[in-house]
C-alpha cells in the first residue's frame, strides 16, 4: 500500500469513526439533556453548531478520501455487481442521510432556540434520533465491509 494510500485509508476511518461517534453522542446525551432542562440555549446552540460544523468538514474529508479509495480500489463495474461494491455504496448513501438528517436537525433546531432550548430539542429530537441511528448503521456496515 502506498503512502498516499495509507494516508486516505487513515483519514478516512478517523473522521468516519468521530463523525458517527458525534451524531450518537448528540443524540444520545446532548438532546436528552436539553430535553430535560439541564442545557440552556445558548449551551445546546453551541454544542449542535459544533456538531454541525464538524459534520460539514468530515463531509467533505470523507468525500475526498472515499473518492480516492473508491477509484483506486475498485472499478464502476466492481462498485455495481460486488458485495463489496454494494456495501460502499449502501454506505454512500448513508453518509449523505446522515448529512441531511444533521442539518435538518440544527435547522429545525435554530429555529425553536427563540422559545427555549427544551421546546428546540423537542422540535429537533427526531432528526438528530434517526442520525444517531444512521450513524450506527453506518459503523455496522463498515464493520462488514472489513469482512467483505
Amino acid at each position: 500500500m502506498s503512502t498516499i494510500d495509507l494516508t486516505m485509508n487513515l483519514l478516512h476511518t478517523v473522521f468516519a469513526g468521530l463523525w458517527a461517534g458525534a451524531a450518537v453522542f448528540v443524540a444520545a446525551l446532548v438532546i436528552p439533556a436539553a430535553r430535560d432542562g439541564r442545557l440552556d440555549a445558548e449551551a445546546l446552540d453551541w454544542l449542535t453548531q459544533q456538531y454541525t460544523r464538524f459534520s460539514s468538514l468530515a463531509a467533505l474529508v470523507l468525500l475526498a478520501t472515499g473518492g480516492h479509495l473508491a477509484g483506486t480500489g475498485y472499478t464502476f463495474n466492481s462498485l455495481l455487481e460486488t458485495s463489496r461494491g454494494h456495501l460502499v455504496l449502501t454506505m454512500v448513501a448513508l453518509w449523505f442521510l446522515l448529512i441531511g438528517l444533521s442539518h435538518a436537525g440544527r435547522s429545525r433546531l435554530s429555529d425553536g432556540l427563540s422559545r427555549s432550548a427544551r421546546d428546540a430539542a423537542d422540535g429537533a429530537a427526531t432528526f438528530f434520533y434517526a442520525a444517531g441511528a444512521v450513524a450506527v448503521g453506518l459503523l455496522l456496515v463498515a464493520g462488514r465491509l472489513s469482512y467483505a
